[in-house]
Order: C-alpha cells, then structure tokens, then sequence
C-alpha cells in the first residue's frame, strides 16, 4: 500500500507530538543537568521536522491518490514483505539467545538479501552498522542491549 505522502506526513506529525508529550512525564535524572527526556524529546523534533519537509513536498508536487495498492502486483513484493516481517520476529526471539550483534548483523544480512544488495556490500555494512548501535546504545546512552558471544570480545 503506498499512501500519499500528505497523509504520511499528518500520521509522523501526530507521532512526534505524542511523543514529545510523553517524554515530558519522565523523571529528572538526580544530580543531571540534562534529564531523560532529552532524547525522545530530540527524536521528536527531528520526527517533526521530517514531518514538515514531507508534507511541503507533497503539497508542491500536488496530490496524488490516498492510497494506491500497485506494488502488490509487483513480481515477489508479498515474499519481500513475509520476508522482513519474518526477520522482524527472528530478531525478537533469537536476541535473548545470540545477543543484540549477532542478531542484528543476521538480520541486517536478510534484509540486504531481500533488498537484492550484493554480498560482499552487505556483508561489511551490516556488521559495522550493527557494533556502530550497539557502542552508541551500550556505552554512550547506556541502554542495555541483550549481551552474546560477541559482546564480550567488544
């Protein structure tokens, strides 16, 4: 289903506001100067910014169709979307068990496939996407990720 970006861009806006709103009940942090809410308070102000760029667009380029359903005739578009809804939830199981890199640098490389990217591209861009993440999340924001084998090499 592809949806006119006008639409696309109400449903982001929507998003960012709710939540920028959310972000403001969180906790201070004791002793910080900066408190919780600063990150989702910045992913919201970038959502909402992308919100505004995408509905400019849409509005100088003009209205197209609400919704239009032309990329399911496509050839092997329903296998590509059963494909990354089936990565989707290997992540969700296999995590726990293998840890955050193994599974997203796996994950990473079932999406290049289904994205017909060449091997020897994906293979290299997923697995510094994937320890990219988890250094930023892990040390730098603090999130702990599920820890596996390779995490404790990193």
């Amino acid at each position: 289903m592809r949806v006119n970006d006008l639409i696309l861009s109400l449903l982001v806006l929507i998003a960012a506001a709710a939540l920028a709103a959310v972000s403001f009940t969180l906790p201070p942090i004791p002793g910080q100067r900066f408190g919780a809410a600063v990150f989702p308070l910045t992913v919201a102000c970038g959502a909402a910014l992308c919100g505004v760029i995408l509905a400019v667009r849409a509005l100088r380029s003009g209205a197209g169709p609400a919704v239009s359903l032309s990329w399911v005739q496509e050839k092997g578009a329903l296998p590509r979307v059963a494909m990354t809804l089936a990565l989707i939830v290997f992540y969700i199981f296999a995590a726990p068990a293998l840890g955050f890199v193994a599974t997203a640098i796996l994950t990473l490389l079932g999406l290049f496939l289904v994205l017909r990217v060449p091997l020897p591209v994906g293979i290299p861009v997923a697995a510094v996407t994937a320890v990219a993440v988890y250094f930023a999340f892990a040390n730098l924001l603090r999130v702990p990720l599920p820890r596996g084998f390779i995490e404790g090499w990193l």
